[in-house]
């Protein structure tokens, strides 16, 4: 398998190198035109910037994009667009899967072709001439080494014609052989170069992909913790809950109503506000009457029943003795506290009350002294804990908060926007209206 994945792998790095080849030498030929055309437009006066081009030019490397420093010392962008225009040839599909002869040859047509279009022009006519024009070609041929034709056996008459047209033609084998070595030479020394860069590329991509293993790994761990500690906190909610069902406050606060209806009741049919007192009186005067004695009936006389005229009901006050719940001591002054997060019925566990910002503390309430059953709450958590309740949001903060927006995993902070209100009712403070706030 790693076989075959290193044998794609030199496929693809072979091609690439294949087309770099071939858009290097474009980018060479356009920087020596670029660098021929600058060269004499430098040498006008008040030519300053360029003269800047010119000399970016000739310290930029071989290859370097010519319009890139035109357009950066900006001012000669007519000459940015003729070098766009020469150097289109590395844009084509068809150019880029040419072997290196016929790259020359497309890249000879072209110059060919751009210093023809441009040959009455002042800026490109003069400066690409045949002789540069030549140093630029031979430039390409050291990089893209064109076809070599068959030398044909000359006659004498074909050699003696030759000689007598071009005086100095000869050419010396050992020099022939000697550019021949060079040329092999700088080929050798560019494919270790290519490997070496090809080795450079895989090594790189093999350590980004154990650094994403390992992120992925750590990710993973992390994510298995927070979904345990998840577990943890919903069964603990649960046991909590199953534990205090027995003590409903809905149930207690039902039997309140009804407790408190009778005593109502009662008071109505007495027509008294202290019914307590005249059942007591009452109760009282039923046992201190005395029995009274049957009188004595004859049989000839008819049962008359004397007709007593019912003894005023005197009332006494005394006082009454009647336990009332001591109530929660009000605060003298403005009080602030802290609590853990509610229920979700909005409850706050009065034995984790705190004085002071602790670890669990995620609500700090303000009490005044004027009104001690009505506190104003809001999110205040320690900046390493604030992260834990992000993540269980559902059960920490959505039972006394609501959100302006919708939480992502992005958000790392909270931003409170409004104070919310809790009733102190039956000794528990209870959420009364929800304070609101923002993701960040």
């Amino acid at each position: 398998m790693r076989t075959i994945l290193f044998f794609i792998l030199t496929l693809l790095t072979t091609g690439s190198f294949a087309q770099s080849i071939n858009q290097s030498a474009v980018d060479t030929m356009t920087k020596d035109v670029a660098i021929a055309v600058f060269g004499k437009i430098s040498q006008e006066k008040g030519q300053l910037k360029a003269q800047t081009i010119y000399t970016q030019l000739l310290s930029c490397s071989d290859g370097c994009d010519p319009q890139t420093i035109i357009r950066t010392v900006g001012s000669w962008d007519q000459v940015g667009v003729k070098m766009q225009e020469l150097s289109e040839l590395k844009n084509t599909a068809a150019f880029n899967t040419m072997s290196p002869e016929e790259a020359n040859a497309a890249i000879r047509k072209q110059l060919g072709t751009f210093y023809a279009r441009y040959k009455a022009d002042n800026n490109y006519g003069k400066p690409l001439n045949s002789s540069v024009q030549a140093q630029i070609l031979a430039k390409i041929d050291r990089m893209l080494p064109p076809a070599v034709a068959p030398e044909p056996t000359p006659t004498v008459s074909e050699s003696a014609s030759v000689s007598e047209a071009v005086p100095g033609n000869d050419i010396d084998p050992a020099a022939f052989q000697i550019g021949k070595l060079e040329r092999e030479g700088k080929e050798r020394e560019e494919k270790q170069l290519w490997m070496m860069i090809v080795s450079g590329l895989v090594g790189l991509l093999v350590g980004a992909g154990a650094i994403y293993l390992l992120l992925y790994r750590s990710a993973q761990a992390e994510l298995q913790a927070l979904l345990a500690e998840n577990n943890r906190l919903r069964n603990s909610l649960e046991s909590f809950q199953k534990a205090n069902s027995g003590n409903n406050v809905n149930t207690v606060r039902v039997d309140y109503r009804q407790k408190a209806d009778a005593y109502d009741a009662i008071a109505r049919e007495l027509d008294t506000d202290k019914p307590l007192v005249v059942i007591r009186q009452l109760k009282k005067q039923s046992g201190d009457v005395p029995p009274k004695s049957a009188p004595v009936v004859r049989s000839s006389e008819p049962i008359v029943e004397p007709v007593t005229a019912p003894e005023p009901v005197q009332i006494q006050e005394p006082t009454p003795i009647v336990q009332v719940p001591e109530p929660l001591p009000a605060p003298t002054r403005s009080e602030v506290f802290y609590f853990p997060p509610p229920d979700p019925n909005g409850q706050f566990d009065l034995s984790q009350k705190s004085g002071s910002l602790s670890p669990e503390s995620a609500y700090r309430f303000s009490v005044s002294a004027e009104n001690p059953s009505v506190a104003s709450f809001r999110f205040e958590a320690e900046p390493g804990r604030l992260a834990r309740f992000l993540t269980y949001r559902n059960y920490m903060i959505e039972p006394a908060c609501e959100s302006e927006n919708s939480y992502t995993a992005t958000h790392t902070r909270i931003t409170m926007r409004r104070d919310g209100t809790a009733m102190l009712e039956n000794g528990v403070w209870r959420v009364k209206t929800k304070a609101l706030i923002r993701y960040e």
